[in-house]
């Protein structure tokens, strides 16, 4: 019955922590609590008292944001694969924010929103005695049975043992633990967090009748989070609450999408490109990897499709993939390529609709856009420092040829030893930079708020 549940700028809008409370800064560039919070939880971060263990959490802060911050200012994200990377992941991000934030806010029912909202902050103790459905053995009967023992008192755990079907049963007693909104089921969710403490009721789920008891209530998780964070919470754990097979309602809503965008595809275009893409084929002795799929769209210049009363060429349909982590395929029929170029898109109409409705600023869509580029930068760095290490010199390869007395002629190791001299030069850069990081070389750090 527990189920699972579920930054493009680096000075962002204010929007997790109200607090400015830094908490490091290297030159010019400031972090504050909110910056660290987003890396680490609050909630996980006040539950760490070793100090070693919080110093190598913060270094591990420090290290990715100092790396991403060098690399801002050698204008790494102008480089071209780079860029090409954060605008991939920018966008692909940018097309889920719209349609969980816009489609799903269609469909889930404001009475769970406003539930949610309203129960969040808390956590209840829960004990469950489950009964499976069963109409010979009357489950129904025996959970009312049961709720009307535990109302005159008798004891939980006597009863959980005796009738419940939950496998856990025998080590927990019937005690579900500390429960918040997001780990269960709707069904079980709703009744428990609308019992009062103390008391007891008969709740039917998927799994069964649950006889169920509320023992206490505390503060949640979640009840210190700043509104945009508590409400985001709030929407990802009320679209449980939706009903209908999404995947037939999103069908609905992209066949919405392509009418607007007036999307008319030229048939007989597609028919050709296929045949293409079967003559390249041939000729590659029917290996599709040696096909250059991108290549053959480039060079077709007919218009394919009729789209926002524009009319697109195959290439457009290239340059797309080429930008995205789209990755096309051999288009071996009529029906690939069609699904493929109408996948591309339903991306690009989401996308647009996506910027017009403001979602690229919104708390959801940075919170996940921003961990990405900060790895994105990091990895650049890292690719930067090591690759702006210089050779070995003659003399250091030679003193490595005469220290490990080779019994090759130097002529014949020298590109050997030039490549392992350098990868452990590169290695020491990269090992110098995160020392530095750890040495607090050219970081300052608000100890105060560290040691609180």
């Amino acid at each position: 019955m527990i189920k699972n549940s579920f930054f493009w700028a680096f000075v962002c809008c204010g929007f997790l922590f109200s607090s400015q409370t830094w908490v490091a800064q290297h030159g010019e560039k400031v972090w504050y609590e909110k910056d660290f919070y987003r890396f680490f939880p609050k909630n996980e971060w006040s539950k760490v008292e070793d100090f070693g263990e919080k110093t190598k959490i913060f270094d591990s802060f420090l290290k990715q944001n100092v790396a991403a911050q060098r690399a801002l200012s050698l204008g790494l994200q102008h480089d071209g694969s780079v860029d090409k990377k954060l605008t991939a992941r920018h966008n692909m991000l940018m097309v889920n924010e719209y349609y969980m934030r816009h489609f799903l806010s269609s469909l889930i029912p404001p009475s769970s929103l406003f539930f949610c909202g309203q129960n969040l902050k808390k956590a209840l103790f829960v004990k469950h005695i489950l009964l499976k459905h069963n109409e010979k053995q009357g489950s129904s009967q025996v959970a009312s049975m049961i709720k009307d023992s535990l109302l005159v008192g008798g004891d939980f755990k006597t009863l959980a043992f005796n009738f419940s079907e939950d496998p856990g049963v025998g080590q927990n007693g019937g005690e579900l633990g500390w429960l918040t909104i997001g780990k269960t089921v709707p069904a079980f969710q709703t009744a428990v967090f609308n019992l009062c403490v103390g008391c007891v009721d008969v709740v039917e789920t998927e799994f069964g009748f649950h006889v169920v008891k509320v023992d206490s209530l505390r503060p949640s998780i979640y009840v210190d989070l700043p509104q945009e964070e508590y409400d985001d919470f709030v929407f990802r754990f009320a679209s449980a609450y939706i009903e209908e097979p999404l995947k037939d309602l999103a069908a609905q809503h992209d066949s919405l999408l392509v009418a607007s965008a007036g999307v008319l595809f030229d048939d007989a275009v597609l028919y050709d490109i296929v045949a293409d893409l079967d003559a390249a084929l041939k000729d590659k002795g029917g290996r599709r990897k040696d096909v250059d799929v991108l290549a053959i769209l480039k060079e077709n210049a007919r218009a394919v499709v009729r789209y926002e009363s524009n009319f697109l060429s195959p290439a457009w349909f290239a340059h797309k993939i080429e930008r995205s982590l789209h990755r096309s395929v051999f288009y071996a029929s009529f029906e690939e390529i069609k699904k493929d170029f109408m996948t591309v898109l339903l991306r690009d109409i989401a996308y647009k609709k996506g910027l017009a409705l403001g979602l690229n600023l919104s708390f959801s869509f940075l919170s996940q856009y921003n961990p990405v580029r900060l790895g994105v930068l990091e990895k650049a760095f890292f690719k930067n420092l090591v690759s702006s290490v210089p050779l070995p010199t003659k003399e250091d390869v030679e003193a490595y040829f005469l220290a490990n007395k080779k019994q090759q002629d130097l002529q014949v190791a020298y590109r050997s030893i030039e490549t392992v001299l350098l990868q452990k030069k590169q290695e020491e850069a990269k090992k110098s930079f995160l020392l530095s990081v750890e040495k607090r070389e050219f970081v300052s750090v608000n100890e105060e708020w560290f040691n609180e």
